[in-house]
């Protein structure tokens, strides 16, 4: 590396520190290392063992997977399994709602809002994954059941309709005597046919890393006249709330919407900001500046501070995509199965929808994670600049497209200050944008797609590392 590079890039680490001080993010930061809503971080844990020696992940009990000998990246900084964001429901926006919180303004997302609550949350005794405290969630069920709840002491705590998905969904809160688990089977048995859940909740799958060259546009072959194809294209994601007042923002064409519920403290807009910079991102940055970006913001805190989304404001977001008319999501989040959010993203993709979704962080083999493992859905690893894959991505038959997602620079302040990302949820926008290009024609993106690898699709790198569009299809520039 030239000295001039190893140069900026020292300036460049002092501007990262400035700028995480001053957004106020709510988790720690680590020498070289900031671990944001990623589980598992890099350095990996101590001679193999199982549960919470390994990664130094602070978050006891959220690591489940440390292996290995220590060797890792030397970080080992990141937040364990209780990252992850965001919480409930959208407020108002079932019933076609959904614009009347929709704003195309420059100002910072709840800004001025007084402090909210954080979700209460507990943890499955089978492993790392979290649901919603005592809540189950039913879709579907028909009449009968706010009177069957209330008769056996469950508590209604909120019915909407979702018209763009066809749901109904009621969330009720268990009485105090039975486990969620129970409560759950108690619904599930006098309503065989409905949708019967709990209310799962999932983490941002991405982390701030060291730096490393800018080779991301090169290897996907995205050239500047390929930001062209943005031109008309109109985007979904489903992720924190973007912070639309940012100079590499401005003159980007953005919505947003709000699905916290009332009383829960936003989560910090970074991950969200991130993902929207690297689509719609001006100044010749973003992939399709010209594109119409619609974010959904869903994650809130949980008791540590960290982000975290549930099953039910993961389903009015995308209720809300799909009544706007949007056919390619973005959704940069992973975590278990959810049978409303299964249903959620069936019903989507009956409409039409093409959902890309990062496959997640744990550093696990053949444990699937959603939404990326739905059938339908693009689920998206991350590489780095030599090809390989994160160390810390998911691998299984889920994987179906590689993307870079290895220390990758942001911009975000207009003096050339910034910071660097790693994470699958990163590596999502590249295989997003190259749909849109392709005008949402699956088939060509994955035939374009360059083999890594095993030959053929393999579980790490799936069909291969996505590629851009020779030219934007017709299609590609229309609704």
């Amino acid at each position: 590396m030239k000295s001039g590079r190893r140069a900026s890039l020292t300036s460049l680490a002092t501007a990262v520190a400035i700028l995480a001080a001053a957004a106020l993010l709510s988790a720690a930061i680590f020498p070289q290392h900031f671990a944001f809503a990623e589980k598992g971080g890099n350095g990996k844990g101590n001679g193999g063992a199982k549960g919470n020696t390994g990664g130094g992940n602070g978050n006891g009990g959220g690591n489940g997977n440390a292996k290995g000998n220590g060797n890792g990246k030397g970080h080992g900084n990141s937040d364990g399994a209780s990252n992850g964001g965001g919480n409930a429901n959208g407020n108002g926006k079932a019933k076609g709602q959904g614009l009347d919180d929709v704003t195309a303004d420059a100002s910072p997302p709840d800004a001025g809002a007084a402090p909210g609550g954080t979700m209460p949350e507990e943890r499955m005794p089978s492993g790392d994954d979290r649901v919603v405290r005592h809540e189950i969630v039913v879709a579907n069920a028909g009449v009968g059941l706010t009177a069957f709840a209330r008769a056996r002491g469950f508590q209604v705590l909120r019915t909407e309709t979702l018209d763009a998905l066809g749901l109904q969904v009621t969330r009720l809160a268990a009485p105090e005597e039975l486990s969620t688990s129970q409560a759950r089977e108690v619904i599930a048995r006098r309503f065989p046919d409905a949708i019967v859940d709990l209310n799962h909740l999932y983490e941002p799958q991405t982390s701030l890393d060291l730096p490393a060259a800018d080779y991301a546009l090169k290897a996907v072959r995205w050239s500047p006249r390929l930001r062209d194809c943005g031109v008309a294209t109109r985007l979904g994601m489903i992720d924190t709330m973007v912070d639309w007042s940012l100079p590499i923002l401005s003159g980007a064409h953005g919505r947003k919407a709000n699905f916290l519920e009332d009383g829960v403290e936003s989560a910090p807009p970074q991950h969200g900001t991130g993902i929207a910079t690297l689509l719609v991102g001006q100044k010749g940055f973003g992939l399709l500046p010209g594109a119409e970006l619609y974010s959904a913001g869903i994650f809130g805190l949980d008791d540590d501070g960290k982000p975290i989304a549930s099953a039910t404001s993961f389903t009015s977001a995308l209720n809300w995509l799909l009544s706007e008319k949007l056919v390619t999501i973005n959704i940069s989040l992973s975590g278990p199965p959810d049978r409303l959010m299964e249903l959620a993203v069936k019903r989507a993709q009956q409409r039409g929808a093409e959902l890309v979704a990062a496959v997640g962080n744990d550093g696990t083999t053949d444990v699937l994670r959603f939404p990326a493992a739905y059938p339908g859905v693009i689920g998206v690893t991350a590489i780095d600049q030599a090809g390989h894959v994160f160390s810390d991505a998911n691998r299984g038959r889920f994987v179906a497209l590689a993307a870079p997602g290895v220390d990758l620079f942001i911009p975000s302040v207009a003096d050339g200050g910034g910071r660097l990302v790693t994470g699958t949820s990163f590596a999502a926008p590249y295989v997003t944008a190259a749909l849109a290009s392709y005008g949402n024609d699956v088939s060509r993106m994955f035939a374009s797609a360059v083999d890594l690898g095993a030959p053929g699709r393999d579980p790490v790198f799936g069909q291969g590392l996505v590629q851009g569009p020779s030219i934007c299809p017709n299609s590609a520039s229309s609704d």
